[in-house]
């Protein structure tokens, strides 16, 4: 079952069983309970589709609920990860996430990625800017390159200069490199 998991191998996946069959019985009911309040607890934001923890009945994350934010700024990443990064490089804008990149080969991008939602919330909210965070990799140009020409004439597109080497993904980027690349994006 771990195997299933993001990044886990089979290795990292039979210590995983091993740590759970010689941990106390309470343990491994609290790490159940904990996988069972995922649903309970946490929503996906219906401006931005970041998942985050439920307070209150609201619809939006605490991010885009935040109206000292700015407004007019809208950071397109990948994925949810991806956000938690660029956080720490202290940006204050909007964010949208994709929800994944378009293969090379694609006949149908938007089969891919939230394109539609993404350029429905660019009509209705008219950004001054659109930062295309994507991986620096050639999936990640492809995806960026479609985006600019679907979203051209909505706002000003940039994307994030090149402070991220070629192959990186933004989740695992150490903050000041996206402070950098954010200053000097194109």
């Amino acid at each position: 079952m771990f195997e299933k998991f993001p990044g886990i191998g089979p290795r990292q996946a039979r210590r995983f069983v091993q740590y759970l069959l010689v941990v106390s019985p309470a343990v491994r009911q609290e790490i159940a309970e904990q996988i069972k309040a995922l649903g309970t607890q946490t929503a996906q934001c219906k401006k931005c589709y970041r998942w985050y923890t439920k307070e209150g009945s609201g619809a939006t994350c605490p991010v885009c609920a935040d109206t000292h934010r700015e407004q007019s700024l809208l950071f397109v990443v990948e994925k949810d990860a991806d956000i938690d990064n660029v956080e720490r490089s202290n940006y204050k804008g909007l964010y949208f996430v994709l929800g994944g990149i378009i293969p090379l080969a694609a006949e149908e991008p938007e089969k891919h990625i939230r394109l539609r939602e993404l350029i429905k919330r660019a009509e209705a909210e008219k950004p001054a800017e659109i930062i295309l965070g994507l991986s620096a990799t050639t999936e990640g140009d492809h995806t960026r390159e479609i985006l600019a020409e679907k979203l051209r004439g909505l706002s000003k597109i940039s994307s994030l200069g090149r402070g991220l080497s070629t192959g990186s993904e933004l989740e695992y980027a150490d903050p000041d490199t996206i402070a950098s690349a954010l200053s000097s994006r194109t």
